[in-house]
Parts: C-alpha cells; structure tokens; sequence
C-alpha cells in the first residue's frame, strides 16, 4: 500500500512543481484526493476551476494547469486573509500567477432556501460562469452546521455541462447530509463515493 509521501513523490515527479509545495498539517487535503484532483486537472482541462478554502489543494491545482499547459484558471475563495496572503506568496515562488488567484472573500450571511447562512460574500463569486470542475473544502467546519451546503444552490449556475463537483471530508456526518441534499435536489447528476482517506464524493453534471 503506497504512503502518502510516495503519492506527493508521484505528483511531484508528474507535475514538477518549481519551488517545495508545502505537505501541510492534518487538516489538509489528503494526498490521495490531490492525485485524484491533478488526474481531472489533466484528462479534463477545465476552463474554469472554483476552489471553495484555499489551501495545499489550491498549489497542486494551480501548478497542475500550470504543468499540463491548460488554457484555464483557478480561482479560489478564502474568507482569512492570513491564508490568502500564504497563497499569494507560494503562487509567486511557484511560477503560477497567471493561471491562479485567491479572492478575499470573508464569510457573510446569504439566504439559501429561505435561510440566513454564512458563506462566501456574493461580490467574490457572482460573475464566474463555465466552471468545469468546484472542489468544495469550505468554508470551515465551525462556520455553521453543514457549513458547506451553500455551495450547490448558489453556484450551480455557473457549472457547465458535464462539470464535476468535488466535496472532501466525505466520511463525516456533515457532508454526507450535504451531498444527500445535493443529490435530492439535482437527481440527474451522476454520484460516486471514491474511497479515499478522509472520504470524497463527487456529482458529474449531465452533458
């Protein structure tokens, strides 16, 4: 059974990033979804990639475009401005400002459903249109119950069609309701659970 250092070898060796991507602490993407997250990067080449928190995914995601000559870009949202200044200054050391931006977007209250719930403010996301690929890893867990649920019903008009949602930290009783909601709401999209550390799943947009 590979380690995760012998996942971060593999990406490191496909994708060659210039500068040391940092590993991260326990909170982190796991390696097995990074893989997974450069593996669509390069079969799909999205024109647009929604990052919900930023964070290791948001180096491997950037350089992944970066490596593979891909015409899109990244654009992920981050509600702390200490994490968003990290990412601008690894984005700097890795070669990848072009293809990528972090976006301030501090939690506000947005109403989903008839709900008041804290999520990303809508002035960072509103214009982005023909997402291909959402990785959903926010906004943080202590935010709100089922903190990330927002991300759907506010963004599923800027998805393409055939376009994949990503949602990490799938083995935790949050974002399996969330996804079961997801699911309810959008039963024509097409649900796999991948068994990966902390758990994924994903939906896959009909085309």
């Amino acid at each position: 059974m590979r380690t995760d250092a012998d996942v971060l070898d593999e990406l490191t060796r496909w994708v060659r990033p210039t500068a040391p991507i940092p590993t991260g602490d326990g909170g982190a993407t796991a390696p097995d979804l990074l893989l997974y997250l450069v593996q669509l990067v390069e079969r799909n080449r999205p024109k647009l990639i929604i990052e919900l928190g930023s964070g290791i995914s948001t180096y491997w995601l950037a350089t992944a475009l970066h490596a593979f000559g891909a015409t899109g870009r990244l654009v992920s949202l981050e509600h702390s401005d200490d994490y968003r200044d990290q990412a601008l200054r690894q984005f700097s050391d890795l070669g990848v400002t072009h293809v990528a931006e972090v976006r301030r977007a501090h939690l506000e209250d947005i109403t989903v459903h008839g709900v008041p719930r804290p999520w990303y403010r809508r002035s960072s996301w509103q214009e982005l249109r023909d997402c291909d690929l959402l990785f959903v890893d926010g906004p943080p867990g202590w935010s709100a119950p089922r903190a990330r649920y927002p991300a759907v019903p506010l963004l599923a008009e800027a998805l393409s069609p055939g376009a994949t949602v990503v949602l990490d930290d799938y083995d935790r009783p949050d974002e399996r309701e969330i996804l079961a909601l997801w699911r309810e709401a959008h039963p024509s999209w097409t649900f796999t659970s991948l068994p990966h550390r902390k758990g994924t799943a994903t939906l896959t947009l009909p085309s």
